[in-house]
């Protein structure tokens, strides 16, 4: 009888401690206030990042990129948008420049620092020893509390990996390393072009998560074509397909 309420207690503490994931809004600043980005993190997983006229949104597991035309706004998902991109990019016969030579790159966790109130790890991506190289430099907040935050600016991280993937047909070595930095959780810095400003924990109103009308791969190649083809028509200067996109920021290169 002993052993059973001793159990019976430890499963209530075990469930105390194991409350569910709150609501997380994250505001932050760009290098020298040149924008802003806010990060709305719900505790069920849905997100929303707005970076300018940049909206990233992830629902229901599905991550996906709001665009606006002329017809007004629409939604597609991060994949079928980088795939439509890449098609679109081919048949208009753009070649990527291809991977320069290039070094290879370490990633190591150098200090502690507290953004914002909140602490995190110093972590630095640097050329292997002897060779030339640019550095970056994050500071990152392991937390469990502040993971859904770090999930959703993983969505920039991985639309900019993308993009420069189309642009010079691979992902190099720097960047590889600095999105598995990126990845280790809640950006609390990026070097100096990103810096965390405010937490804010609370309920977050659902229809930050609402999606425009979603188009499918098919419909989404149509209007991206249609959108094109009137801007040539127009002529200079073309109109943009999608606001321009806002990954991670990326700093002013440092010497080594």
């Amino acid at each position: 009888m002993i052993r059973l309420c001793v159990a019976a207690l430890a499963a209530l503490a075990l469930a105390a401690c194991s409350k569910a994931p709150e609501d997380v809004t994250a505001r932050y600043t760009l290098g020298q206030g040149v924008g802003t980005i806010t990060v709305q993190a719900a505790g069920n997983g849905d997100a929303r990042v707005e970076a300018g006229q940049q909206t990233l949104i992830r629902k229901g597991g599905t991550e996906y990129l709001v665009l606006t035309d002329g017809k007004g706004k629409f939604a597609a998902s991060m994949g079928d948008f980088v795939a439509t991109v890449s098609e679109l990019m081919k048949e208009s016969g753009f070649k990527p420049a291809g991977m320069p030579p290039q070094a290879e790159y370490d990633l190591t966790k150098q200090a502690t620092e507290t953004v914002a109130d909140v602490p995190g790890d110093v972590w630095k991506v640097s050329a292997k020893k002897g060779a030339p190289g640019e550095t970056f430099e994050a500071v990152i907040s392991s937390d469990p509390a502040y993971a859904n935050v770090g999930k959703a600016l993983a969505m920039q991280t991985k639309l900019g990996a993308a993009q420069a993937q189309q642009m010079q047909g691979g992902q190099g070595n720097l960047e590889k390393r600095v999105e598995e930095m990126l990845n280790k959780g809640m950006v609390l810095r990026f070097a100096d072009a990103l810096k965390l400003d405010k937490i804010e924990k609370g309920p977050i109103d659902p229809k930050a998560f609402e999606l425009p009308t979603v188009l499918d791969k098919a419909a989404l190649k149509a209007r991206m074509t249609a959108a094109r083809a009137a801007a040539e028509r127009a002529g200079p200067p073309p109109a943009p397909v999608a606001p321009a996109p806002a990954p991670a920021p990326t700093p002013a290169p440092k010497a080594k």
